[in-house]
């Protein structure tokens, strides 16, 4: 963590959704979050080396659904554990199924958030427990 600064990805190709994620963690002190609108540009910047590893990255699960042969959110997490293994990644998604959530967890998602009434909820739990994150 540098400059005292705790940095969270968004990877979302939703811009509302994007948007609003942001808007959320903006509560949160000494919170950097750098958005991307899909995984394809969050794995380049981290490649190229045009961003340090964040601490934690929020991702969905249907990324770059308006481009041809894209990565999902499964695929995009592969890659990130292999470029940045200690960086922890909490899948925020609307998918619902048993089996994505299981293959997550397998591919070192520390957690699996369903975007619904509760998600906010969850996720301030994930990140004051976890991380210690405290609201301004």
């Amino acid at each position: 963590m540098s400059d005292n600064k705790f940095t969270i990805f968004v990877v979302e190709d939703s811009d509302i959704q994007r948007s609003m994620m942001a808007d959320h963690l903006a509560k949160y002190k000494n919170v950097e979050v750098v958005s991307y609108s899909g995984g394809d540009y969050c794995l380049k910047d981290l490649i190229f080396e045009k961003v340090q590893a964040p601490e934690l990255i929020l991702m969905d699960y249907f990324l770059d659904s308006n481009t041809v042969n894209a990565k999902d959110g499964l695929e995009t997490l592969a890659k990130l554990k292999e470029i940045a293994p200690y960086t922890n990644v909490i899948m925020f998604t609307s998918v619902e199924n048993k089996r994505i959530m299981e293959l997550a967890k397998q591919k070192g998602a520390m957690d699996y958030i369903f975007k619904g009434q509760d998600s906010y909820e969850k996720l301030d739990e994930i990140l004051g427990s976890e991380f210690n994150l405290k609201t301004k």
